[in-house]
């Protein structure tokens, strides 16, 4: 540890002059500027205080060095020369405080400086305040990286932040989860200390967000079972016991994603802005009286598409903006410039083009269920870069239940399963008999909208009810059939529904 005769020996140090007291009574722990008296005050024990003229007017010299030899203090350093007196060599002996003069020509910030760096240079004090912040940080298991990195600051003295990107010659030290980076934890000046301490908070860093990433997927795991599980009452159980908000008041929010999936260990566009724009959602929806979420949105892929999924403590209405509004409000024209960029904004034009539903506001695990259906329902029939509202889906809500009903679907496939064995027509048989039922029976209609002949139609349809086994002149069957045809592609989000169907 450094004393006030090490300190005159190094290039700062060199300006000073012993004015009175021992320099060597106390170590010096650090160095401060004292621009008001009672700053001496506060000042830590074993520090060297430097005077500004400012603090000498408003006090004598007799008065600091009292002040100092009550607070422990190593020195202090007046502002330019200054003479002695018995009585000043006196007091400072008796409060074995060492008093200096600085040269005239010297300004103080450079002598501060000089002198903090050679006393943050001296490896006693560099190891000890090594070992408290590290001990500092280590006792802070489970905080947040906000409370981390305020703690790692104030015990070394320099303001650590975290950055994405460090930039060229910064004092930087990357964070990584699960051997990859992750960001940087970022600082300056040249502290010798901050350095080593930087490469711990960037290591507790990097555990601190790998348990909070670990404790999300097991959120979005045990979500996506409950989504899918045929006993609601375990699932919502074992949701519970991973933090997800099962018993509040639910609203989904579903984007689709016309590029699917993306490939294991690619990016994904639609997922990754979907996370940024979660916490903004609240407010783009214009949630309703005083309603505030219960927790953090959540995110996950699910079939074909985003869902997030918003929990409050209160019921919650949803009054979006009139240019966010769903198309059954909306003219032609202004559904096909009708864009949410809060919601779709850059997800879109990275995935080609994003359509985003939203389901109503509903309780608990089975209204947990129910808004997740009905967002993706209405995300079916969503234009690109638009949101469908399911509460405006009027008569379509119907065929948008059956859609996110897992009992329909099943029933729907399980009607339409013989077209399976019909071979190379197989993959037609569906949007043919779609277009047929959808066109009253009209082999010709049929034929414009699936582009073939209506004799070609005809054969289709024959070789469809022979393996169907199924009257297609009787009403109930067309329309059991009907609603098959919808409940199955709609589920699949295939476009024809709503546009041509290519025979090929």
């Amino acid at each position: 540890m450094r004393r006030v005769s090490d300190l005159l020996r190094t290039p700062a140090g060199r300006r000073l002059t012993l004015v009175a007291g021992p320099w060597d009574a106390r170590e010096v722990g650090s160095v401060v500027l004292v621009d008001e008296m009672r700053e001496l005050t506060t000042a830590a024990s074993g520090a060297l205080a430097i005077l500004s003229r400012h603090a000498m007017r408003s006090c004598d010299v007799l008065d600091a060095l009292r002040l100092a030899g009550r607070g422990g203090l190593a020195g202090i350093v007046l502002p330019g020369p200054s003479g002695t007196t018995p009585e000043m060599v006196e007091l400072a002996r008796r409060e074995r405080v060492a008093l200096l003069a600085g040269a005239s020509d010297h300004s103080l910030s450079d002598t501060v400086l000089g002198l903090s760096a050679a006393v943050r240079a001296d490896p006693g004090l560099l190891l000890r305040r090594t070992r408290e912040a590290i001990d500092g940080i280590g006792a802070m298991e489970g905080a947040g990286e906000e409370d981390i990195l305020r703690a790692a600051s104030a015990s070394v003295g320099v303001a650590y932040v975290v950055a994405g990107l460090a930039g060229p010659g910064a004092n930087a030290t990357v964070i990584r989860v699960g051997g990859r980076p992750d960001g940087y934890v970022c600082w300056e000046g040249e502290d010798p200390a901050a350095a080593i301490v930087a490469q711990v908070v960037a290591t507790t860093l990097g555990r601190v967000r790998a348990a909070a990433r670990e404790a999300e997927a097991a959120r979005e795991r045990a979500l996506l079972a409950l989504l899918g599980a045929k006993d609601t009452r375990i699932a919502a159980r074992r949701a519970r016991h991973e933090g997800v908000p099962v018993d509040g008041w639910h609203v989904a929010v579903f984007l689709r994603d016309p590029g699917g999936d993306a490939p294991p260990g690619a990016a994904d566009p639609v997922l990754r802005e979907a996370r940024g724009i979660a916490a903004a959602l609240p407010g783009a929806l214009g949630f309703g009286g005083t309603a505030e979420l219960s927790a953090p949105p959540l995110v996950t892929r699910w079939q074909d598409g985003v869902l997030v999924l918003l929990t409050a403590d209160e019921r919650t209405t949803i009054d979006l903006p009139p240019a966010q509004r769903s198309s059954a409000q909306r003219s032609p024209a202004q559904r096909s410039s009708a864009l949410w960029p809060s919601v779709v904004g850059a997800g879109g034009s990275a995935a080609g083009g994003t359509g985003a539903g939203l389901g109503t506001c509903q309780a608990g695990p089975d209204g947990l269920r129910r808004t997740a259906a009905q967002a993706r329902a209405a995300a079916a029939r969503a234009a690109a870069g638009e949101v469908v509202r399911f509460d405006r889906l009027g008569v379509h809500a119907l065929l948008a239940e059956l859609s996110g009903s897992e009992s329909a679907l099943v029933a729907a496939r399980d009607m339409l399963a013989p077209l399976e064995r019909l071979g190379a027509l197989s993959a037609h048989a569906l949007p043919t008999l779609k277009a047929y039922l959808d066109s009253w029976g009209s082999r010709t209609r049929a034929a414009e909208l699936l582009s073939l002949h209506p004799n070609a139609v005809a054969h289709r349809i024959r070789r469809i009810a022979e393996a169907l086994d199924a009257d297609l002149s009787d009403p109930q069957t067309r329309f059991a059939l009907q609603l098959a045809c919808h409940v199955v592609l709609d589920y699949d989000c295939l476009p024809g529904t709503t546009t041509t169907i290519s025979s090929s």
